[in-house]
């Protein structure tokens, strides 16, 4: 597996049909069809949330060989978010990887049944490994975030390069995602493209 992984929050976006998404494909296809393109995902809270186990199956038979699924937790883990956690990790298996707080509030534990933890935060940082990209700071279990990917490749090279020197050696496989309210797919693909020119 290469140094880093891209990815983006989310695989359900109505701007990508007809544009990554070929016209006319039903929604059930579409993590089949992403999973071929990229390896990593970073689900929202409210989708998996709503997950019950034969949507958990859907998801494991939808996506092939190295695949990696990331919660996202929006402000505080509350029993109820780890209840759900505890049966997607049943249902997933190996296949979840990480959960990933985004919070003002709350300094997360480093596990939650065994899943390594990562903080994305404007003012919270983790002990441990950290990194900064744009306004946000990112701790706890090494991954990238960008909520707004620019068009401009040297930007890109530059930001990838400056988030991969931050990294503890022998780190393989790390989750890069893309959010934001619009995720261009031209531009994350195109970020790949420079991540994969520059070694990573």
């Amino acid at each position: 597996m290469e140094n880093l992984q891209i990815g983006t929050y989310g695989w359900q976006h109505v701007s990508w049909e007809g544009s990554f998404y070929p016209d006319d494909m039903p929604e059930e296809w579409q993590l089949d069809y992403y999973s071929n393109a990229f390896r990593v995902v970073l689900v929202p809270e409210k989708q998996w949330m709503t997950w019950d186990e034969a949507a958990l199956e859907e998801c494991a038979d939808a996506v092939e060989g190295e695949f990696e699924f990331y919660l996202r937790v929006d402000d505080v883990v509350t029993i109820g978010k780890e209840q759900q956690m505890q049966r997607i990790q049943q249902g997933l298996g190996s296949l979840l990887k990480g959960v990933v707080l985004f919070s003002e509030t709350e300094i997360p534990e480093p596990l939650i049944y065994g899943q390594p933890v990562s903080l994305v935060s404007k003012n919270l940082i983790m002990s441990g490994w950290h990194s900064e990209i744009d306004d946000y700071k990112i701790s706890g279990s090494p991954i990238g975030y960008c909520a707004e990917l620019k068009e401009d490749g040297k930007w890109q090279s530059a930001m990838l390069q400056s988030f991969m020197q931050t990294l503890p050696d022998n780190n393989s496989g790390i989750p890069f995602f893309i959010g934001g309210d619009s995720i261009n797919m031209a531009q994350v693909t195109n970020l790949k493209v420079v991540g994969e020119f520059l070694g990573y």
